[in-house]
């Protein structure tokens, strides 16, 4: 693999993070009636601004927040908050929405939707996130349904025909909250 720089990075504005946002509350709204059948759960750390948002354009009360870390040499995810109890009354059904700002393999929604599902066995999560990378995977394991804000083609596989037809957002997207060489660190390790 190339090794990325900051002329492959492209910054989000604020305006563009509220209309991904947007987006993706009116695929919720439609999916999910009822906000008190909704527990939000922001993967932290980016997804704690997304989770809120969405807790706060939802009026969903409950949050469970969850921490995870993608670790490099060896590549593992590793768990960094327990999943915690609740102090009130676990809605029924029990519908997690997992939240984050970026979507490329899954593989830590996985995790993370398996760890909510080993606590609370009846859960049924789904995923948030505001940007999804296109040619990642259109369904994973545990989570019943994705939501996305908008697709990027951060891993620059997409055809010129794809771009336009799709309008993926070009490069690696980098939020406003996000230092661009923390994000090409992790991208190239």
């Amino acid at each position: 693999m190339n090794m990325l720089s900051i002329e492959d990075t492209n910054r989000m504005s604020w305006n563009e993070v509220d209309e991904c946002k947007d987006r993706l509350f009116k695929q919720i709204e439609a999916e999910f009636t009822d906000p008190e059948s909704l527990i939000i759960a922001p993967l932290l750390r980016t997804g704690g601004i997304v989770g809120g948002m969405l807790s706060i354009k939802l009026r969903a009360v409950q949050m469970l927040p969850l921490q995870f870390k993608y670790l490099y040499n060896p590549t593992k995810i590793s768990q960094l908050l327990s999943i915690p109890d609740f102090l009130a009354e676990v809605p029924s059904p029990m519908n997690v929405v997992l939240c984050e700002g970026n979507t490329s393999s899954g593989s830590t929604a996985i995790k993370a939707s398996a760890a909510i599902r080993e606590k609370y066995p009846h859960a049924k999560v789904y995923l948030a996130t505001l940007t999804k990378v296109f040619g990642g995977p259109e369904e994973l394991e545990g989570i019943e349904k994705i939501f996305y804000g908008r697709q990027t083609d951060e891993g620059f596989k997409a055809t010129a025909e794809e771009k336009e037809s799709l309008d993926l957002r070009e490069g690696v997207t980098v939020f406003p909250w996000e230092n661009a060489d923390d994000e090409l660190s992790d991208l190239n390790a």
